[in-house]
């Protein structure tokens, strides 16, 4: 994992800010210039996204968090498809679509 994504994962995962050089947050919200990619919810649950950008930055970026919350996911690419790695089985994922790692505590 790149040093910059270990900084903003841990800091995300125990709620406080951050900055590295092109990826930020404030402890509920990940973005990587200037994209959102990961948000905490009220509830406690968690979604990511590729924000438009199926880049490998991104993916690793992603794939930091998705480790550091010990969320069994994980990004890559296959035949120029972004995907998701549940379980050993490869989900096809949409550059926008929103994808919850961790679920929310019900009221």
């Amino acid at each position: 994992m790149r040093k910059e994504t270990q900084k903003i994962a841990e800091a995300f995962a125990r709620g406080q800010a951050a900055k590295a050089a092109r990826t930020e947050t404030d402890g509920r919200t990940v973005w990587l210039h200037g994209n959102r990619i990961a948000q905490r919810e009220d509830d406690g649950s968690v979604w990511v996204t590729l924000a438009g950008w199926g880049t490998v930055t991104t993916r690793e970026r992603l794939n930091g968090i998705c480790q550091e919350l010990g969320a069994p996911f994980g990004f890559c690419q296959r035949d120029h498809s972004q995907r998701v790695i549940v379980n050993g089985a490869l989900l096809d994922v949409g550059d926008h679509d929103r994808v919850q790692i961790i679920a929310g505590v019900a009221a």
